[in-house]
């Protein structure tokens, strides 16, 4: 079965968090981009080694997958039988982001993040503000 993971990278900024998301469109929408969550679909064996790959290709940034945090999952779809496994990593202290080369990636507030049309970034931040944060 193919499903889908998604990862929310943050880090505390002061006395608040900023989210790292993507704007992007999403399929079957509309043309117009979106903040959207960092994912990647394919088989359930390769859905963190998927995530690592991701951040290091797209952000060079390397992670391990023991560094995630699990949040559960959701479902895709009401009709549908794929889930999304549903991810968080803390950059805090780790990661320092080169702003310039982030390309369609930004970090975000929660005011930011909950203008999201997203659903699957919008459980995950739901789980990491209720588990985690």
């Amino acid at each position: 079965m193919s499903n889908m993971s998604m990862i929310i990278p943050y880090r505390k900024k002061g006395t608040t968090y900023q989210f790292l998301v993507k704007n992007e469109t999403i399929v079957g929408w509309d043309q117009h981009p979106d903040l959207c969550g960092i994912a990647i679909a394919g088989p359930d064996e390769v859905m963190e080694k998927g995530l690592v790959d991701k951040l290091k290709a797209d952000l060079g940034f390397v992670i391990e997958p023991s560094d995630f945090i699990h949040l559960g999952v959701c479902a895709m779809k009401r009709a549908s039988e794929h889930i999304c496994y549903l991810y968080a990593v803390d950059l805090t202290k780790r990661v320092e982001l080169d702003e310039s080369k982030m390309g369609d990636y930004l970090w975000a507030y929660d005011d930011k993040l909950m203008e999201s049309i997203d659903s699957q970034l919008l459980a995950c931040y739901a789980r990491l503000r209720h588990l985690v944060l």
